[in-house]
């Protein structure tokens, strides 16, 4: 008797079982793509759907494409620090999951879902030079200093601003550049030693010279050319 014969009921069970144990079996089903071991009832698109959606409510989850993966590997790693568990689908289960979330599951986290509330966690409280200590006006007084070890002049520096916050509720960044503001963001706290303020200052300015995103070659050879140019400079004094 082929799978077609009884595939109605199977699916109709599954959609109403409401036990932790196949609820739990369920979701742990969105994680054999990546095992290699999934089974087949999750090629019934309506049955995926309901795993995904089993897996959102019992685990902090992001769900990405493959294509997403590697289109964006800096918000993928985003997602990992923010404690997300990134989970890959395919592309039609990624594509039910948008229409979920377009239609108002905005606690679903895709990559957009993601996005926005990332870029919508920021919150600055941002302080004013004459508002810092004097140690800390020393430091940040040194920022062109710093800039120029790397070949970005005063014409050319960008805007650069304290803040005593980052983002609410998970304030663990340091700095950013924020193509609203067009202004490189440093938090407060690195103000406390030269060595932090200068890294996360020369961090942001690859950004904001190069358009350069983390997690990407590009980045990582804009790094490599400042620690080239910052090292000669060391060597050559």
């Amino acid at each position: 008797m082929g799978r077609t014969t009884y595939a109605d009921r199977v699916k109709a069970i599954l959609r109403s079982a409401s036990s932790d144990a196949v609820c739990d079996a369920l979701a742990d089903q969105v994680r054999g793509r990546a095992r290699g071991d999934q089974c087949d009832e999750m090629q019934w698109i309506e049955i995926a759907q309901r795993a995904l959606n089993l897996l959102h409510e019992r685990s902090r989850v992001a769900f990405i494409s493959e294509a997403e993966m590697h289109l964006a590997p800096d918000v993928i790693d985003h997602m990992r620090r923010d404690g997300h568990d990134v989970v890959m689908v395919s592309d039609a289960h990624k594509a039910k999951l948008d229409e979920q979330y377009q239609a108002g599951d905005t606690d679903l986290r895709t990559m957009e879902g993601f996005l926005t509330e990332f870029n919508e966690s920021f919150s600055y409280q941002f302080v004013e030079r004459d508002q810092l200590g004097d140690a800390e006006r020393r430091i940040l007084d040194r920022s062109a200093d710093i800039l120029e070890l790397v070949g970005i002049g005063r014409g050319s520096a960008p805007p650069i601003r304290i803040s005593e916050t980052m983002r609410v509720g998970l304030d663990t960044t340091s700095g950013v550049w924020d193509t609203t503001l067009r202004a490189i963001v440093i938090k407060r706290s690195q103000l406390g030693s030269l060595a932090d303020f200068a890294g996360t200052l020369l961090h942001e300015a690859a950004h904001a010279t190069t358009g350069a995103q983390d997690v990407t070659r590009q980045f990582e050879s804009v790094l490599t050319d400042y620690l080239g140019q910052t090292a000669q400079q060391a060597v050559a004094g």
